[in-house]
């Protein structure tokens, strides 16, 4: 069955593009601009067209007030700028070339590549989920084919092209026109948050279209277009239809460059630089390339003129396509590396001498707040959300501590920031960037040292996660590598006896696994549906998520998860430990006797170098503590027991069976108020500890624990672990 449709043009967009474009006040660019039509549009040998682009000056970047990014709050707002346009600047393209009248297309892309999306999909729609590295392929496949050179724009090239003479946020003005933008309610950008989420009256502000109901998605496939059934049922669900040109281009007859794909410029991603550039390109080198525009079914504001991206160019995210440009390339500067951030800047690179204090001495410091941003920052870093730290010793004797830190948590300005203890010092220093690509939200960072040389970070990325490692404490780092699939990793990595480093996955398969120290990566033990999820069952992952991992003196792995709601009723309120003695392709579950955390909440675990395993975790879920629902646990003293709320450790000696010594993790003493996760404050004395935060741990080399909470660092041996407090008063 074949669907026809029928659409008519929407005049009143064209009509407001036209009213809406503004002369540059330039008058060399003026002057230039009666050149323009000389220079006719080309149409090449694989049917794409091409505009002809005159040189001219321009001001990239945009001024005026910065967005504070609380788009929850006013998701209306489209207008305000990003911290990384600043400073605008003069940019002078010099020399003319031809651009892409529309992104590259599926039928023009599988000239390239016939296997691509293996026959699915319009002739005519957008050709997604390319990665910078083949967008490259494909014009060094067109320049032989041509024997013309074919390329990509540089950022400034594809910003000059974009605005097309205006100076307006938008290239139709300081507003998109009415049902510009289309929004696929129930597709998305792609772990952001829905349309329900920034207008849960449905109505949304009225520069988007959103696509849901079958009418609206089908609107827009065209006039009197033919559709095959695969494309009619994806539309019926909501999902995207890329077709190109399907509203008004701008003056200079570029179509879709406010909305439909992501878009891969040549450059590498870093800060502008203030005075007048020529035929700028970027840096020389970095960790991102850059792309513009946003895709479908997000935000107005991070379609604006202005608007930057960057992340990984290996990167095959259904978000990123591409157009090319037809002329030499540039001869301009190339500006130098970024400089470093402050947590990898004067590093001592020796390996530190540790001397080990007495082990029979039991030690406790804390907690010291590791998580130091100004309140009010609202850029690079934020005061407002911090959270999912990751924790490592570095070989010079320094720890380094990561965690992301935005506004909202599902939303693009999520970034990543870093603190660095500095061997010998006792105060963490103030936060800084840490790697993060801008308009990408990439969260959950994770830090592993191998013992040696080798330092590991890990993330979860846009539709993959990556790994990169450091051999100089943390100076510099290797070019992001993907791992797939995508989904947010556990509480850290481990070697096994067999030397693989594994680390768990929350998302759809089990582990991550590395048989060959990080070069290649695989993925063990696939979700499947008729997973036997509760005490006793088997399955093919272990259960929860956010889980870290053990290797048992078998050879089993033990993880502890969070569990899904559904699940806490299953385990009786438990927390889920699962095991596995193939490595990670089939588990058995079994509740533990420690309570069910759940959000704002992620318990730790790790192998001490004494022998025993060490669990951390919350006495109760963050809602009850809070709401005065708290049931705690029963802990020893020197006199009596005691029930105690919120962080504690417990101690294993026998593999995981039994967990005889337990401590709450607090100095003790007068109750008093402690700052927690976002400025939240919490009661602590002889029997209150942190309610709340997701836990990261090493072990140093001294034997001290180092133990994170969202906020928080904490320090204590194990001979405190196994001492008996005072009673409590």
């Amino acid at each position: 069955m074949k669907h026809t449709l029928t659409h008519q043009d929407d005049k009143k967009i064209a009509d407001k593009n036209r009213q809406t474009r503004t002369p540059f006040f330039c008058l060399t660019f003026f002057c230039l601009m009666t050149s323009l039509h000389a220079a006719e549009p080309i149409t090449n040998s694989i049917g794409m067209k091409l505009m002809p682009i005159q040189p001219g000056t321009f001001t990239m970047g945009q001024d005026g007030p910065q967005t504070d990014y609380d788009m929850e709050k006013h998701p209306e707002e489209s207008d305000r700028a990003d911290w990384d346009e600043k400073p605008v600047h003069q940019v002078k393209i010099s020399r003319p070339f031809h651009i892409g009248a529309t992104e590259v297309t599926v039928e023009q892309y599988r000239q390239f590549d016939p296997e691509y999306r293996q026959g699915k999909g319009l002739p005519d729609e957008a050709a997604s989920g390319i990665s910078w590295h083949k967008a490259v392929e494909f014009c060094q496949w067109l320049s032989k084919k041509e024997g013309k050179a074919y390329r990509l724009p540089t950022e400034a090239e594809w910003e000059y092209a974009c605005r097309a003479g205006t100076t307006t946020v938008f290239n139709t003005g300081d507003k998109l026109p009415d049902g510009f933008l289309p929004w696929y309610t129930r597709f998305g950008y792609p772990k952001l948050f829905p349309w329900n989420f920034y207008f849960p009256d449905g109505k949304g502000a009225p520069e988007y279209l959103p696509i849901g109901a079958e009418g609206a998605s089908l609107k827009l496939a065209g006039d009197g277009f033919v559709i095959p059934d695969d494309v009619a049922a994806a539309l019926k669900k909501g999902q995207p239809l890329l077709r190109v040109a399907q509203r008004a281009p701008n003056a200079w007859g570029l179509y879709d460059m406010h909305g439909n794909l992501s878009e891969w410029c040549s450059d590498w991603y870093g800060p502008y630089e203030a005075g007048e550039h020529t035929d700028p390109r970027g840096r020389s080198d970095g960790e991102f390339r850059v792309f513009r525009d946003g895709p479908h079914s997000m935000l107005s504001r991070l379609v604006r003129s202005a608007n930057r991206g960057a992340w990984i160019p290996e990167s095959s995210a259904s978000i990123f396509g591409f157009r090319v440009v037809l002329g030499e390339e540039p001869t301009g500067e190339l500006l130098t590396k970024v400089p470093p951030p402050k947590h990898a800047r004067d590093l001592k690179q020796e390996v530190a001498k540790i001397e080990m204090p007495p082990q029979d001495e039991p030690f406790f410091s804390g907690p010291k707040p590791f998580v130091k941003i100004p309140e009010g920052s609202a850029v690079p870093l934020f005061s407002a959300h911090n959270h999912s730290p990751g924790i490592t010793e570095c070989p010079n004797g320094d720890l380094l501590a990561v965690w992301f830190s935005t506004v909202l948590e599902g939303a693009t300005e999520l970034c990543n920031a870093a603190s660095r203890l500095r061997f010998g010092q006792s105060e963490w220093e103030e936060a800084s960037p840490f790697w993060d690509g801008q308009d990408i939200n990439d969260h959950a960072p994770k830090l592993w040292w191998d013992g040696d040389q080798t330092i590991y970070h890990l993330a979860n990325g846009h539709s993959e996660n990556i790994v990169r490692t450091s051999t100089d404490n943390g100076t510099t780092w290797s070019k992001a590598q993907p791992i797939y699939p995508q989904g947010e990793t556990g509480a850290g990595m481990i070697r096994t006896r067999e030397g693989a480093l594994i680390i768990t996955q929350d998302v759809g398969v089990s582990l991550h696994k590395s048989s060959d120290n990080g070069k290649s990566w695989t993925s063990v033990g696939a979700r499947h549906p008729n997973d036997d999820v509760r005490p006793g069952g088997k399955g093919s992952r272990h259960a929860g998520i956010h889980a870290p991992v053990v290797e048992l003196g078998d050879g089993r792995l033990m993880t502890i998860g969070r569990p899904h709601p559904a699940q806490v009723a299953a385990f009786g309120g438990k927390a889920l430990f699962s095991f596995s003695s193939d490595q990670g392709e089939t588990w058995t579950y079994a509740a533990s006797e420690f309570p069910a955390v759940t959000s704002v909440q992620r318990p730790a675990m790790i192998r001490l170098q004494e022998g025993p395993i060490l669990l951390c975790s919350f006495t109760d879920q963050v809602l009850d503590f809070y709401k005065g629902n708290r049931k705690g646990m029963t802990f020893k003293s020197k006199d009596c027991e005691f029930t105690g709320y919120g962080l504690f450790a417990a101690v294993s000696y026998d593999e995981g069976k039994t967990w005889p010594d337990r401590r709450l993790i607090t100095p003790g003493g007068p109750a008093r108020e402690v700052s927690t996760i976002n400025r939240g404050m919490f009661t602590m004395s002889d029997t209150m500890a942190e309610p709340q935060g997701y836990l990261a741990i090493t072990q140093t080399r001294d034997g001290r624990l180092q133990l994170l909470t969202s906020k928080n660092h904490y320090v204590f041996n194990l001979a405190w672990l196994k001492a008996l407090p005072s009673a409590p008063k």
